[in-house]
């Protein structure tokens, strides 16, 4: 009897170690610190126990000043990196007037180790569509344009400003998911749909392109072992449904 007794309290300090990590990494943040004291200033990050996770002089520049889920620093000789609230770095982002990408609905685009390539992850840290484009324009509407051949151009007589031409235009969600496909020339106003309306460039000819949401109930498909798979939810709308895309082209 005094044998179980003592068993009992050992299970469940066991059980509970688990949770006591998980609401250690769920509840941890870092906290940027700036030394002044300097010629030039430098920035470190101390987790909530106010210990260094990040150093001094790691990099030369920290966007972020408190990280929960992830922050944005700069790294010399790479660009603008995304780090988790750990300090692991995660990706490239890339980067918008002189810092990182502006997040829309949570999505920012992030670059491969080249930095030729384009995708997009959360402010969760999560990839949600690997660096696979040539470009990606910021989500609008719930939709983002992408291309694949494009170039990036800066003209002589404007070199502070960056220019995509070419290549071949259409739109993904907010999953990733490519809902208009790829055969555009080029998509005019800025790249994107405004009340479900853009103008497309298609074998020479401009036509105008309308969309249309649908909301769809979600079928959960079930496994051989009796468990349900669901897909990634869809921002902003009930778990049990999704978003399809109805494009129209007028002539």
């Amino acid at each position: 009897m005094k044998r179980l007794q003592l068993i009992v309290p050992m299970l469940a300090c066991c059980l509970a170690l688990p949770c006591l990590s998980f609401t250690d990494v769920k509840d941890s943040y870092l906290v940027l610190q700036v030394d002044t004291t300097q010629k030039y200033e430098q920035y470190s990050y101390v987790n909530e126990k106010g210990e260094t996770v990040v150093p001094y002089n790691r990099y030369l520049q920290c966007y972020t000043d408190t990280i929960r889920t992830i922050g944005f620093v700069w790294k010399s000789n790479v660009g603008c990196v995304a780090i988790n609230n750990r300090g692991q770095e995660l990706f490239n982002v890339y980067m918008a007037d002189n810092g990182n990408d502006y997040p829309v609905d949570g999505l920012f685009r992030i670059l491969d180790e080249s930095g030729q390539k384009m995708g997009v992850a959360n402010m969760e840290g999560q990839v949600i569509v690997n660096p696979k484009y040539d470009a990606i324009f910021p989500y609008h509407d719930g939709l983002a344009a992408v291309a694949v051949g494009s170039k990036t151009v800066r003209p002589a007589d404007d070199p502070e400003h960056e220019y995509t031409i070419g290549g071949k235009w259409g739109f993904i969600d907010k999953q990733g998911n490519e809902v208009i496909p790829l055969e555009y020339d080029s998509i005019a106003n800025h790249r994107c749909f405004v009340n479900g309306k853009a103008l497309g460039l298609k074998h020479g000819k401009w036509m105008r392109l309308s969309i249309r949401q649908k909301k769809r109930l979600r079928v959960l498909a079930t496994n051989r072992l009796g468990n349900c798979e669901r897909t990634s939810p869809t921002l902003s709308l009930p778990s049990n449904f999704t978003i399809d895309y109805e494009l129209r082209e007028l002539h």
